[in-house]
């Protein structure tokens, strides 16, 4: 059966903005389209490289094309709510990259109005829909493992000195550990366990007041917890260990495209599983979102809209232990 083929949109072509049309440009029954952004020189050169048809110099314009089937939103994490809606409201499907808000006030609203308006919604979260967080669930829920008892998982790297006015480091663009990579570990650990019943979480600030390293416990029923730590003055690598009754899962990756997974029990030993490029990556994210389109579905099974929902929950509870904030940033009433 032939699939529909998909005409892409992309919001803001910075830096994942190329990562997404990258691997996009693997997919058969989708292209990019389209390019929208706030500079026509930026624009045009995006276009140029990747192959999109047509560009323009403002978001709305962009949306108004009637030609564009869904929009990929690429812009700072303080403008995700305002640019989704814009999409949403000129009855475009989006999917938008991570985090989706700033706050759960801006998620809900995000939500709601993507169901009022019947349309396919879904944050570019890229773990669920990678081969090996999925084998590491069917694992788990085989038993063969027996119960999880503690997860750890971490998501560090350094690459000072920073620039105070760069996307990480202002709080204005929603900066910080937490909403940058910090979301990354609190997600894996929900995947496998789902909210926590209790938190306690401590932040490290940089001299521009976001948080630059930030330590989160997690509490779960039957004495089942959890660690995060996230950095961006500590090259502690991306990880997360899993550890059951009767053996561990180690979830390992050096990028979207080089990823493995072991496991590791008293019988056996240790199991490596390898994944190769074509099989991982941002464009599974792509995929999914032009499968629920082709199939009418305004959310994902892989990556439903509550996830998200429960994530930020998780993250408004942080900000709120910690003092983290974002100068007005959260647009609570749009």
């Amino acid at each position: 059966m032939a699939h529909k083929f998909i005409k892409w949109g992309i919001l803001a072509p910075g830096k994942i903005a190329r990562k997404f049309a990258t691997e996009l440009a693997e997919l058969e029954n989708g292209e990019l389209f389209a390019v929208g952004s706030t500079s026509l020189l930026r624009a045009e050169e995006f276009a140029t490289t990747f192959g999109a048809k047509r560009y323009y110099d403002s978001y709305e314009a962009l949306v108004a094309d009637p030609e564009v089937d869904i929009v990929y939103i690429a812009s700072p994490h303080a403008f995700h709510a305002e640019h989704t809606l814009l999409c949403l409201n000129h009855q475009k499907p989006v999917l938008c990259e991570k985090a989706l808000g700033l706050s759960l006030t801006e998620v809900v609203k995000m939500v709601e109005t993507a169901r009022k308006n019947n349309l396919f919604f879904m944050e570019a979260m890229m773990v669920p829909h990678q081969p090996s967080y999925q084998q590491a669930k069917r694992i788990i829920e085989s038993g063969e493992l027996g119960k999880i008892n503690y997860i750890q998982s971490w998501y560090g790297f350094n690459k000072s000195p920073y620039d105070p006015l760069g996307r990480l480091m202002n709080p204005a663009l929603g900066g910080g550990a937490l909403l940058d990579i910090g979301l990354y570990p609190l997600f894996d650990i929900q995947y496998f366990l789902g909210e926590p019943h209790r938190l306690t979480a401590t932040a490290e600030f940089a001299p521009t007041g976001v948080d630059q390293s930030i330590s989160v416990r997690l509490e779960y029923p039957h004495g089942i917890t959890a660690s995060v730590f996230a950095s961006f003055v500590t090259s502690a690598g991306l990880g997360t260990d899993i550890f059951c009754e009767f053996g561990t899962i180690r979830l390992r990756r050096l990028s979207s495209l080089d990823q493995w997974m072991e496991v590791e029990t008293p019988q056996a030993g240790v199991n490596r599983y390898t994944y190769k490029e074509g099989e991982c990556g941002l464009k599974l994210e792509a995929l999914e979102a032009m499968r629920c389109l082709e199939s009418n579905r305004t959310e994902s099974d892989q990556m439903p809209l509550q996830a998200s929902i429960s994530l930020m929950k998780t993250l408004d509870q942080i900000r709120k232990l910690t003092g983290i904030n974002y100068q007005g940033r959260d647009k609570s009433n749009l």
